[in-house]
């Protein structure tokens, strides 16, 4: 008993003297899979640069290229101290990685954050392939940029799930003096992003996933402020179909620089989206487009021709698919009334080889509607700005068009509405074959 009592102790203790090594020899085959970031596109991809394998603890250096739209590709090089030392909460490993700026720029990155590190992130490695990191950022205080510092937080699992949070409580940038001598400035409170969804881990795309940027309060120099201010989109892949939109929200505007009855405004919200895309056909425009980016170190004109290339392949698939782009809405209260726009263009699906083989009968199954509407008193205000010419010959344009029946002056309002179905247009329900005569007469020349 005692000898089966001493070898079980050998073995225990020989596991946990292991533990840290075999930790060692996890982190860096972990390390050396990676290369696109958790619900990243591989326009910003990650390299394993050096490995230095210890027992307890080993460092290594990394770096993150991000390929910007001109074709210039930017290096973000990090250093990381990993912990081998597994957790009882799970973990196998914990890394902390530091910012470590070019040599260049270093001196002025010392100076700007008072000789601390700019970014730490501490990252908690899970047995079951999963990772928590936790992140901080410094403050900031120099006479041209005041920040508060911030946090943020990383979840990811081998699934592929990602989560993103950051808070930040403020950030004042003064630039330069503009041609009135007042300094160029900008004041963000309240900053916070969240983000979440799936990777695909064979296109790494994020198919299924939501993005949510809120600002509390901006305001820009003597120009304006805004507040309540909110950036969103979110994406989803229903099989072989894709849908993402992207929206704009802002709770209140005030244009200090703007003629009085457009100085004010409230609940704005812009919101567009697309739907009905051939899942597999974007999948491959964005390998072929990933893949023209390594073989061209990133030449945008060579990018550009992959890209159409790719497209003009699947374009069949893309208009079989029957696309859908809308506006819903563009709207915002101004103290007059609220001005509202919206707009659906799409084509009904299984059309693709009718479409390729004759391009014209595209145009009998597009489906295109909208309406819009404003606020007289904003109409005038805006007529009033452009200058008592132009304001006459615009008012006899109006006149006609609700003559015409094409503009309804109802209730100190004035909309329409339009159509374009089976290769017909209509406005406000009424045939409109004139449409570039129309248009003239819509438009404030």
């Amino acid at each position: 008993m005692n000898k089966l009592a001493i070898g079980l102790g050998v073995v225990i203790v020989a596991g946990i003297a292991a533990a840290p090594y075999v930790s060692g020899m996890m982190i860096e085959k972990r390390m050396q899979s990676v290369s696109a970031l958790p619900g990243l596109s591989d326009g910003i991809t990650w390299s394993l640069d050096s490995y230095q394998r210890g027992y307890l603890s080993s460092t290594a250096t990394s770096h993150v290229t991000l390929a910007g739209a001109d074709g210039t590709r930017y290096l973000i090089h990090f250093k990381h101290t990993i912990n081998q030392i597994p957790g009882v909460d799970g973990r196998y490993a914990t890394i902390q990685t530091v910012w470590v700026p070019d040599t260049e720029i270093k001196p002025q990155v010392e100076q700007l954050f008072s000789g601390k590190e700019p970014v730490v992130l501490n990252t908690a490695l899970s047995v079951f392939g999963g990772a928590h990191t936790e992140g901080e950022f410094a403050p900031i205080n120099q006479p041209q940029v005041t920040f508060s510092g911030g946090t943020m937080t990383i979840d990811a699992a081998a699934s592929g799930k990602f989560a993103y949070t950051g808070a930040f409580d403020s950030l004042n940038i003064t630039g330069q003096k503009d041609d009135k001598g007042m300094p160029q400035s900008a004041a963000f409170k309240g900053i916070t992003l969240d983000a979440d969804g799936v990777m695909d881990k064979k296109s790494h795309i994020a198919w299924n996933s939501q993005f949510a940027m809120k600002v509390a309060s901006l305001t820009v120099g003597n120009e304006g402020a805004l507040s309540g201010l909110a950036l969103t989109s979110h994406s989803l892949r229903t099989g072989d179909d894709f849908a993402v939109d992207v929206g704009l929200d802002v709770a209140n505007a005030d244009f200090s620089a703007a003629p009085p009855a457009f100085r004010t405004m409230k609940d704005l919200k812009f919101k567009y989206g697309i739907s009905r895309v051939d899942a597999p056909a974007l999948e491959d425009i964005v390998k072929q487009a990933q893949l023209a980016q390594k073989q061209t170190m990133g030449d945008p004109d060579k990018i550009k021709q992959a890209v159409s290339m790719s497209v003009m392949t699947h374009l069949p698939a893309l208009l079989n698919a029957g696309p859908k782009f809308e506006i819903d809405p563009i709207s915002f209260k101004l103290p007059d009334g609220t001005v509202a726009l919206h707009f659906s263009a799409e084509l009904p699906p299984g059309h693709g080889k009718e479409g390729m083989n004759n391009p014209m009968s595209l145009l009998n199954l597009l489906d295109m509607k909208g309406d819009f509407s404003v606020p007289e008193a904003v109409y005038q205000a805006a007529q009033t700005e452009a200058g008592p010419d132009r304001q006459a010959v615009n008012e006899q344009q109006l006149q006609q068009m609700v003559q015409k029946g094409y503009i309804t002056q109802s209730n100190g309002m004035l909309s329409t509405n339009f159509a374009f179905k089976a290769g017909q247009l209509t406005i406000n329900g009424l045939p409109a074959n004139d449409l570039l005569g129309v248009m003239s007469a819509m438009s404030a020349r």
